[in-house]
């Protein structure tokens, strides 16, 4: 039989525990506190371990990143230290190369290779009394000058006199029949004195090559210095031949005019480095000659040093667009950048030696006009 309880005990049961015999008898009861609590620190715990595992997620993706990005870096390391393949021997040949001319060690050597560097870069660059002064020092002990009893100052004024008279100082003055340079040395005379055909572009070698040929005249006719230069002129043959100097108009006066320079010189010089011995006009003309005649010789050779460095960078770039081998590109594309930087710097010194022949050039027009001043006076004469 059913007992049915009245709605004012249901609702008491279910306001909360009791302590009735239920509860002391063991009857579970449901706490729905308790419950929610539980079920709110479950769902917390829940988010809880999902964030942990979406960082753990997001670490782990992080460290995958960087773990790329080392085996990146090594690769990178691995091709710029030249250790894969055979990069290492392919740069070598770049440098090497078989055409000396085309050789790294030619074209970017330490020091300029340019014959015509010293001259135009040197610290101790030389105008045209320094080099007629070593070149007479280099050649005074010769067989021919001590025949004539001459000594280095005396040496220096006669060769000084000589180059006034062949050349007026110019660095490339060149005669009708071909004779060149400051002492006027034909081709065929050059070559028999082993300076063909540098001397067209070393004035040393122009001086030392008419004073050596001086010399030999000299050491042929007994010392006598008017028959030497007469030789000098008009060929030792015709010097034999006539017995003395040939009845040449241009011997005749080449004989007469070369001594009273060199008389003028040596009462100018008093002592063999003596400077400023020049014409003014003459001298800063000279230097013009020296610059512009350097200046002249160093662009020609730069422009072998410039065509054979285009010629390697072409290379270069032809073998980048060939290799199929990652770290051989790298040292290539490298190589190349540090090839253009070395051209950069032959243009820099070829627009510096076009520049100081302008600076010369200043120089003797500026020397001309003093010359010609005295020759400006328009007063007149009072003649009252």
């Amino acid at each position: 039989m059913r007992t049915w309880l009245p709605l004012s005990m249901i609702g008491f049961a279910l306001a909360g525990p009791t302590l009735g015999p239920a509860v002391a008898q063991g009857v579970p009861t449901f706490d729905l506190r308790l419950f929610a609590e539980r079920q709110a620190i479950l769902e917390q715990t829940d988010r809880d371990l999902a964030l942990q595992q979406d960082r753990l997620s997001r670490e782990e993706e992080l460290a995958e990143i960087e773990r790329q990005q080392l085996a990146s870096l090594e690769g990178l390391m691995d091709a710029m230290s030249l250790g894969a393949g055979d990069v290492a021997g392919t740069v070598a040949g770049l440098e090497a190369v078989d055409d000396v001319e085309s050789a790294a060690a030619s074209l970017y050597a330490p020091e300029d290779t340019n014959p015509a560097a010293a001259r135009m870069f040197g610290d101790a660059r030389e105008g045209i009394e320094e080099l007629i002064i070593r070149a007479a020092r280099d050649t005074h002990s010769l067989s021919g000058v001590g025949r004539a009893g001459l000594s280095l100052v005396q040496w220096r004024c006669l060769l000084q006199a000589l180059i006034w008279q062949e050349s007026r100082f110019q660095i490339g003055a060149r005669s009708p029949v071909g004779a060149f340079g400051l002492t006027q040395i034909m081709p065929g005379t050059a070559g028999d004195l082993g300076i063909y055909p540098a001397y067209y572009d070393d004035p040393y070698l122009q001086v030392t090559g008419g004073a050596r040929y001086l010399a030999q005249m000299l050491n042929m006719f007994d010392g006598n210095i008017i028959h030497a230069l007469a030789a000098y002129n008009a060929g030792p043959g015709n010097v034999q031949d006539y017995g003395g100097v040939p009845p040449f108009a241009e011997t005749q006066h080449y004989v007469v005019v070369i001594p009273q320079q060199y008389n003028s010189y040596l009462a100018a010089v008093g002592g063999i480095d003596a400077l400023g011995t020049i014409d003014p006009v003459l001298l800063a003309n000279a230097s013009f000659s020296l610059s512009a005649h350097g200046a002249g010789v160093y662009g020609d050779y730069s422009l072998v040093s410039v065509r054979a460095a285009a010629l390697r960078v072409q290379d270069i770039i032809t073998r980048i667009g060939e290799t199929e081998d990652l770290h051989e590109a790298i040292a290539l594309n490298t190589y190349a950048r540090a090839e253009l930087a070395r051209l950069v710097a032959i243009r820099t010194r070829i627009k510096a030696a076009r520049t100081e022949p302008l600076s010369a050039e200043q120089i003797a027009l500026a020397a001309a006009q003093a010359a010609e001043r005295q020759f400006m006076d328009f007063s007149q004469e009072d003649l009252r």
